[in-house]
C-alpha cells in the first residue's frame, strides 16, 4: 500500500489519475498504464476503508471527491466504449455511501 495518511488523499490522487486517463484516451497504450495505476490506487482506497472497518462515514469534502470520481468514471467509459467491470463495486459502495 502506497503512503496515504487519510481517505481524502487517496481519493485525490485517484481524482487526479483519473483526470490522467482522460488527458491519455487517444493514446491506447498510455491509457492502458493510467487504468493499471489507478487498479493500484484502488487497492489503496479498499485497504483505507477495510482498515475502518467499513463503519466509515464520509466528510463532505469526501463526498465531493467521490461524486467527481464516479462522473469520471462514466466519461472514461464513454471514452473506451465500454463498461470498466472492475468499477462496478466501487461505483456501488460510493453510491450508498455518498447517501448517507
Amino acid at each position: 500500500m502506497s503512503d496515504f495518511s487519510s481517505l481524502e488523499e487517496v481519493l485525490g490522487a485517484i481524482e487526479t489519475k483519473f483526470n490522467s486517463a482522460l488527458s491519455a484516451s487517444n493514446d491506447p497504450s498510455e491509457f492502458s498504464k493510467e487504468i493499471k495505476k489507478l487498479d493500484n490506487l484502488l487497492k489503496d482506497l479498499n485497504s483505507l476503508i477495510i482498515e475502518k472497518q467499513n463503519e466509515y462515514t464520509f466528510s463532505e469534502n469526501e463526498k465531493e471527491r467521490i461524486k467527481v470520481i464516479l462522473s469520471l468514471i462514466t466519461k472514461i467509459e464513454k471514452i473506451n466504449n465500454n463498461k470498466l467491470g472492475f468499477f462496478d463495486s466501487l461505483n456501488k459502495y460510493f453510491y450508498d455511501n455518498i447517501n448517507k
